[in-house]
């Protein structure tokens, strides 16, 4: 009996203790992540949400069409023109870009502690930091994306969802609808959510006892039909799959999540297995099924870490569901605990794919959609972002600092023409800032009158979005209206001399379409394919016969003051020759 009493005094201790451990620890990470948010540009994306809603905030919206897949992230647009139009009546002086990102950032951190609060007895701690922690999370609040807002609005669904019976049924629902309306792959959220809330029993009760259910699909779908009254929207799926980059973005944009989602999965997967009978089983693995689709339908497009944001989201939402018996296992929670804590700080250095080594102050980069992702050390990764746009990280923050500067020639309708190509949000955006607007154009549509382009679009092969007609371009006069740095700068195609397009030639072939930089001797780094190259003869150069420059491997000249040098971006065994998938080569 003693020991008993014991026993329940140490529970009843150790359960406040459990819930102010949850609220400091989302305290702590939220408060970094709001802290290291500013004026990041991240992704062409981002460029073309807050174009469009700077130009909604100011009455002169384009055509729905004109924007990223505003048919599927249509209220994100709406909540940042909220946004802008909430920045003027206070007359804040931070830039549009700050405002933006901040407001969602917020959202997002607001709505994850109410969804804590609510669940703090559900909720293990060791699966809160699991999920913060996870890169496809932790470094994508820090700037507009329509996977902040929409699992902001998703979370706060998730409260009324979990109640009991049929109460909350419409808050749900409404949620429900503005998440799936922020992104549109929120509905593959649904499924999991229906089988959380319609345990076995309840089945029998068709279609009586499932008023709740039938609302969030109405919603659901209602959601996905408005965006189709804005604008019909291209194919949801886009693959471009390669097992390599699977296996990179799975560790460092899953992460400890990732852990987690596969211990779910294989408890789910044994539940099923050992349900009785035929019809237990099948509702066994239909919540497997409804578990792992989320992340299944990514992984043949999984084009950036950030795809695994849905993954994250349905940890969560299991883990709170009631539906997972208590997890005591020491060992379990150390591992995870480790997984998600060491890859904050430590972070691995890859010169080459046999020569790992433990860094704290330079993991190597990799690239993505969503820009370069480190191999762990997220949390000085983040202060680098928090001043990427003086300092910049990647070729983001080096065509938006050129693109916000460029000087342009708006016509007699306030507008530009842009070269379509993978950075064009970026035009969208500073014209939209000017009181412009930005026609971006496919390449046989500019060919015969001048044009903008960012020159680091035409400096590589792009495999997902190749640019048509490229040699033709760069055969083209072309001269920079903006600054340059790294060789990186906004291009007045049509105009100037043909210097630039023949150096671009040459480099293009000399780097086989990876992408490179324009750098100073002394910069370059080291386990990188660099050039010189000149106008001029130098020692051990060649001569391209196309182009008329000469040219010749860093190893073999060293310093020759009248030459200029390219370097590789990224280390020779991320180039494109080194990944091959299923559709081409990797970015």
């Amino acid at each position: 009996m003693v020991f008993w009493f014991r026993m329940c005094r140490a529970e009843v201790q150790l359960r406040p203790m459990k819930k102010w451990t949850i609220i400091l620890l989302l305290l702590a990470v939220a408060v970094f992540s709001l802290w290291c948010t500013g004026d990041l540009m991240r992704k062409n994306d981002q460029a073309f949400i807050l174009a469009g809603a700077y130009d909604l905030a100011h009455g002169r919206m384009q055509e729905p069409a004109a924007y990223y897949q505003f048919d599927k992230t249509y209220i994100v647009y709406l909540a940042c023109a909220a946004v802008f139009k909430l920045q003027q009546w206070c007359g804040c002086l931070c830039s549009p870009v700050d405002t933006a990102n901040s407001g969602l950032a917020w959202a997002f951190w607001s709505a994850l502690t109410v969804f804590v609060v609510r669940f703090r007895e559900k909720l293990s701690p060791v699966v809160l930091l699991c999920v913060i922690t996870a890169p496809a999370i932790l470094l994508n609040t820090l700037y507009v994306n329509s996977s902040v807002l929409s699992s902001a609005f998703l979370l706060l669904s998730a409260v009324f969802i979990f109640q009991d019976g049929a109460r909350g049924g419409w808050p749900a629902a409404i949620l429900f609808a503005l998440a799936v309306g922020s992104r549109a792959d929120v509905i593959l959220l649904l499924p999991l959510l229906l089988w959380l809330i319609t345990p076995l029993p309840m089945i029998g009760n068709f279609p009586s006892g499932l008023s709740k259910q039938w609302k969030l699909c109405a919603a659901g779908l209602l959601a996905l039909a408005t965006g189709r009254l804005f604008a019909s929207g291209g194919a949801a799926v886009d693959p471009f799959f390669n097992l390599k980059m699977v296996a990179g973005y799975a560790v460092f944009g899953f992460g400890a999540a990732g852990l987690l989602f596969a211990l779910y999965s294989i408890h789910l997967a044994l539940r099923a297995a050992k349900g009785g009978a035929w019809l237990e089983k099948l509702y066994g693995l239909a919540g497997l099924a409804a578990f792992l689709l989320p992340v299944l339908f990514f992984i043949p497009q999984l084009h950036a870490p950030r795809y695994f944001w849905r993954g994250c989201e349905a940890v969560l939402l299991l883990a709170v569901s009631g539906r997972l018996p208590l997890w005591n296992n020491r060992a379990v929670k150390a591992v995870a605990v480790l997984a998600a804590v060491l890859p904050l700080i430590a972070g691995i250095n890859l010169p080459a794919l046999n020569r790992p080594q433990l860094t704290v102050t330079a993991p190597t980069l990799f690239p993505s959609g969503d820009g370069v992702y480190p191999m762990g050390g997220y949390l000085p990764f983040m202060l680098r972002l928090r001043n990427a746009n003086e300092y910049p990280v990647d070729h983001n923050q080096l065509v938006w600092n050129a693109v916000r500067q460029a000087e342009f020639q708006f016509n007699d309708q306030q507008s530009i023409p842009v070269l379509a190509t993978p950075m064009s949000g970026y035009f969208k955006l500073a014209a939209s800032l000017r009181g412009g607007t930005a026609q971006v154009c496919d390449a046989d549509e500019v060919l015969n009158h001048w044009f903008y382009a960012d020159s680091r679009s035409l400096m590589r092969h792009d495999p997902k979005t190749p640019i048509v007609s490229l040699d033709t371009l760069l055969a083209q006069p072309a001269q920079f209206v903006s600054p340059v740095a790294e060789g990186i700068g906004v291009l007045q195609v049509g105009t100037g001399d043909s210097n630039w397009g023949r150096q671009t030639r040459l480099l293009n072939r000399l780097f086989s379409g990876s992408e490179y930089r324009i750098m100073e001797f002394a910069n370059l780094p080291s386990n990188r394919t660099a050039f010189a190259f000149s106008e001029q003869p130098f020692e051990n150069a060649q001569r391209d016969e196309s182009t008329g420059l000469y040219y010749s491997s860093v190893q073999t000249v060293g310093l020759i003051f009248e030459a200029r040098y390219a370097v590789a971006v990224f280390p020779p065994w991320m180039s494109l020759g080194a990944f091959k998938g299923s559709v081409g080569q990797a970015p």
